[in-house]
């Protein structure tokens, strides 16, 4: 561990082995606690401070996640999530009939329901591009993107690491590919903010969507969206209202409603607590705990991780072993609730390609024992 103390700066119960900071993340005690104060800020006087201190607040805080990855005030916005990204870069497409746009068999599928949302009143197609798991190498996913353009592609949307697979996708190659068709590009970084290094410009797409409450300690709720100057012009949030008094992005995002603005307003708390070890040191760990992780459960079990080591960043998935492994939606559901009910563990069990894995996460919190628990519970199972 980075910190023998590090279990003791978060709210998880001592008795849960919690493996799944991949879904919600978690949320430092520091951090909770700069929220509250962002909180007590506001409800001490609300029409004072959303008619002076919100707007700067939150101009402030995008521009402290701009630097924080490598990327212009100007050229970021804060939202709540990814998907409400997403579905605002999709609607600035002004999408024709017969346009296309692909995403990948890896899609996380509230990112796919959004889409088929959004592109069925104008008539363009939603390509679904198979990429295949596990891969021998990132190669094989930008030969796959890249067979799939055609004449009426407009966008790919790219899971920089996919939910199904928790792979890191070879996004600057695939983006590359499609800049060398004209296909604009959108990544979807819902999982890499914090899990992976990230320089936002460098990567070579034209719109990222992240979040900053799974791998950057945010809490609930906090994500952004960073477009290239060129792609910014045309973009209006997923839920328009007084923001779009103002001239163009980003400014036109910081008013979509009335909102808890102290998400936001904990952002820098957030980094700060990330900075005490700092996030490559923090990254480095998470990775070298997780690949363990992964090879003492394959032997435990007798199966192989199918991640390639390249491809993995703070998160896996192992295969679960024949006798233990459910074949159905109900009892891949089943397994999931019995980890929990009856050893108190927290992992997502997932059916990918027909076969049952667990998605394991690593962070600071955790350390072998959680993962030879896990080994131990499987095996009773």
């Amino acid at each position: 561990m980075l910190n023998d103390a590090a279990k003791t700066l978060f709210p998880l119960d001592p008795e849960v082995a919690y493996l799944d900071h991949g879904g919600f993340g978690v949320t430092p005690h520091s951090v909770a606690a700069a929220r509250a104060r962002a909180q007590a800020r506001v409800e001490a006087a609300p029409r004072a401070f959303f008619d002076a201190e919100f707007r700067p607040a939150w101009m402030a805080a995008a521009a402290r996640v701009a630097t924080r990855f490598g990327a212009r005030a100007q050229d970021v916005a804060l939202v709540e999530n990814a998907t409400e990204a997403i579905v605002a870069v999709l609607r600035a497409m002004a999408l024709q009939p017969g346009d296309e746009v692909l995403v990948t068999s890896r899609v996380y599928g509230g990112v796919a329901l959004a889409a088929e949302h959004v592109l069925r009143p104008t008539g363009a197609r939603l390509v679904r591009v198979a990429l295949p798991f596990p891969p021998e190498s990132g190669e094989a996913w930008v030969a796959a993107l890249s067979a799939a353009i055609g004449p009426r592609t407009r966008l790919a949307v790219i899971d920089h690491i996919t939910s199904s697979t928790a792979l890191v996708a070879p996004v600057s190659d695939m983006a590359k590919a499609c800049r060398e068709r004209g296909v604009a590009v959108l990544v979807d970084g819902a999982h890499a903010p914090g899990q992976v290094a990230l320089d936002l410009p460098a990567l070579g797409a034209d719109w990222y969507a992240g979040n900053l409450h799974k791998w950057s300690f945010v809490p609930r709720g906090c994500g952004f969206l960073w477009a290239r100057p060129e792609r910014r012009d045309a973009l209006v949030p997923a839920v328009p209202s007084w923001g779009l008094e103002e001239p163009s992005f980003p400014a036109n995002f910081w008013w979509t409603g009335t909102r808890d603005p102290s998400i936001w307003m904990a952002i820098p708390a957030a980094f700060d607590f990330v900075d005490q070890w700092g996030e490559a040191a923090i990254r480095a760990h998470n990775h070298a705990l997780i690949v363990e992780a992964a090879r003492v459960l394959g032997r435990a079990w007798g199966v192989a991780p199918p991640a390639p080591e390249a491809m993995t960043g703070a998160m896996t998935l192992v295969p679960l072993p024949g006798r233990s492994a459910p074949t159905t939606e109900e009892s891949r559901a089943a397994f999931q609730a019995a980890l929990w009910r009856d050893f108190r563990i927290a992992c997502p069990c997932l059916m990918v390609d027909g076969r049952a894995h667990l998605r394991i996460s690593a962070q600071i919190y955790n350390d072998m024992a959680d993962y030879e628990r896990l080994a131990q519970a499987v095996a009773r199972m």
